[in-house]
C-alpha cells in the first residue's frame, strides 16, 4: 500500500516537473516572439533613419558642390570654405553606411531567436500527445528528457551556426562579424 502511494506520489512529481517545463519552454517561446518582433521593428526603424540622413547628407552635399562651382569664379577664398563643409558632409555619409554592420548583428540576432523558436516549438510539441499511463513515473520523465534534449539541441545548434562560415549565395561578399 505504501509503494502505490510511494508511487503515484513520484508519478505526480514527475507529473508536476513536466508541465513546469512546458510552463517554461512556452514562456521563452512568448518572450522570444516579442524580442525577435522587438529586433524587426528596431532593423527597420534603423534603415528608415539611415536612408533619411543618407539622402539629406548627399541632398545637402550637391547643393554646396553647386554653389561651390558658382561662387569658384566670382569669391574663390569661399571655394576652401565649401571643400572643409564637404569634407565633414562625405566623412557623415561614411560613417551612416557603417548601418549595415549594425543590420547584420540585428539580423544574426534575428536569427538566433528564430531557430530557438523553433526548438522550443518542436519540445512542447512532444508535450502534445497524452501520456498512456499518467501514473506511470518513467513516462513522464521521458518526456521531459525529450523536451530537455530538444531544448539543448537548439542551444547547440544556435552556438555551431553562430562560428560556422557563410556559403550561401543570398549572403556572398557580405561581412560575417563573429
Amino acid at each position: 500500500m505504501t509503494q502505490d502511494r510511494n508511487g503515484a506520489r513520484d508519478s505526480k512529481d514527475a507529473a508536476q516537473a513536466a508541465d513546469l517545463l512546458v510552463t517554461v519552454a512556452s514562456t521563452l517561446n512568448d518572450r522570444l516572439a516579442v524580442t525577435a518582433d522587438e529586433l524587426a521593428r528596431s532593423q527597420a526603424m534603423l534603415r528608415e533613419a539611415s536612408e533619411e540622413l543618407m539622402t539629406a547628407f548627399r541632398g545637402a552635399a550637391d547643393r554646396i558642390v553647386a554653389a561651390q562651382r558658382a561662387s569658384v569664379a566670382a569669391l574663390p577664398e569661399k571655394a576652401a570654405e565649401y571643400g572643409v563643409v564637404l569634407d565633414h558632409l562625405y566623412g557623415a555619409v561614411q560613417h551612416l553606411q557603417s548601418h549595415d554592420l549594425v543590420n547584420q548583428l540585428i539580423e544574426a540576432q534575428k536569427l538566433r531567436v528564430d531557430k530557438m523558436r523553433e526548438k522550443l516549438g518542436e519540445a512542447l510539441s512532444l508535450a502534445t500527445p497524452p501520456i498512456a499511463h499518467p501514473g506511470a513515473t518513467e513516462q513522464w520523465i521521458e518526456r521531459s528528457r525529450q523536451m530537455l534534449d530538444c531544448i539543448v539541441a537548439g542551444i547547440k545548434q544556435i552556438d555551431e551556426d553562430t562560428h560556422a562560415p557563410r556559403t550561401d549565395k543570398k549572403h556572398a561578399g557580405s561581412v560575417d562579424l563573429f
